[in-house]
């Protein structure tokens, strides 16, 4: 048998003898009588009650040893047994204990995978967006820079020009107070016959012409039958010069909230990217922490696994061994009882 705790006795049970009897003890009192008979000088009957009393000394003597084996082996048995039930009760708590905490570690692993799917799409999402938002931030800043462009050359031209007529008008007022600017294609013919005095580039000269045509159409279309009245318009130039001050006013005033819109598209992109790249870093710094206690949940259930198949293996061999050791406990109790009966009748011969 297997041993928990006491070690098993020398004598794992008490000396077993075949099962005693009356007519055993005769028989054993007949065979020793011949000898008896022949060896009796006198009293024959008291050699024999001599002998009897002798066989019963010897009997009890067996039999109080056979009783400190069994006192012996009980003990063991009590040992035995405590020692698997407290094994099996730690065990079967041990067991409860990690299945628990195998259940707990799967659903920290589940938390935690479910949580990295969404950190990584919300990352995707974040480097998506910052992605096209720098993408039509860029086509702001080069549609900005092409038209500020474009509007400075125009002042740029503007200004010369107004530089050039104020210029040859104070050599020669009369010639200008003469100028029909209601006839536009004169006034452009007599305005480029000064410039070109003057050295103006041609594609200045073209700028300007450009400018003072749609200036011109601005004006009839402001004029036109069922127009708001002239008074909700900035008052019509009435010299070449004053449709020049007008343009350059103009183009002013539209660089003026060019540059503006341009600041504040810019400052919304910034403040944009920066919401993006900090949330794409607090979520990247949340992943990685999410994917590190996914792995430590997932050993700690590995190791609990492992730990709770031990234990299990542990359980069944403590029971195995708590059936054993009843089991073998009870047969020598069994046959302990049928040996003290059986010493008991030889005892009444």
């Amino acid at each position: 048998h297997l041993c928990i705790g006491k070690t098993l006795p020398t004598q794992s049970h008490p000396t077993k003898h075949a099962p005693r009897s009356p007519a055993m003890a005769l028989l054993r009192l007949l065979l020793a009588f011949p000898a008896l008979v022949a060896a009796a000088d006198s009293n024959p009957l008291g050699k024999v009650i001599q002998l009897m009393d002798e066989l019963a000394a010897k009997i009890v003597k067996e039999g109080e040893a056979e009783a400190k084996a069994f006192h012996e082996y009980t003990e063991w048995c009590d040992d035995a047994t405590q020692n698997a039930q407290f094994a099996i009760e730690d065990a079967t708590k041990q067991k409860a204990k990690l299945s628990a905490k195998i259940a707990e570690l799967g659903s920290d692993v589940e938390v935690a995978t479910a949580n990295i799917e969404k950190l990584a799409s919300n990352i995707a999402s974040a480097e998506k967006d910052l992605k096209d938002a720098t993408v039509v931030r860029t086509k702001e800043a080069s549609d900005f820079a092409a038209a500020e462009k474009e509007l400075e050359e125009t002042l740029d031209t503007l200004g010369r020009a107004i530089g050039v007529l104020e210029r040859e008008m104070a050599k020669n007022p009369a010639a200008f107070a003469q100028m029909d600017i209601s006839n536009m294609g004169a006034a452009l013919q007599a305005l480029s016959t000064v410039l070109d005095a003057a050295s103006f580039a041609n594609n200045d000269r073209h700028r300007l012409q450009v400018l003072l045509q749609a200036q011109q159409q601005s004006t009839d279309e402001d004029d036109a039958p069922g127009a708001p009245a002239a008074a909700t318009y900035k008052t019509h130039s009435t010299g070449i010069l004053d449709v020049l001050e007008d343009l350059k006013e103009k183009a002013e005033g539209q660089l003026s909230e060019l540059r503006k819109a341009e600041t504040n598209a810019k400052q919304n992109y910034e403040m944009l990217r920066q919401s993006l790249e900090a949330q794409r870093g607090q979520d990247a710094k949340d992943l990685d922490e999410e994917k590190a206690g996914k792995a430590a949940a997932e050993e700690g259930k590995a190791t609990a696994e492992g730990e709770l198949d031990m234990t299990s293996k542990s359980l069944t061999n403590s029971k195995d061994e708590l059936a054993s050791t009843q089991g073998a406990c009870m047969t020598t109790a069994a046959d302990h009882d049928a040996t003290v009966a059986g010493r008991k009748e030889e005892l009444k011969v």
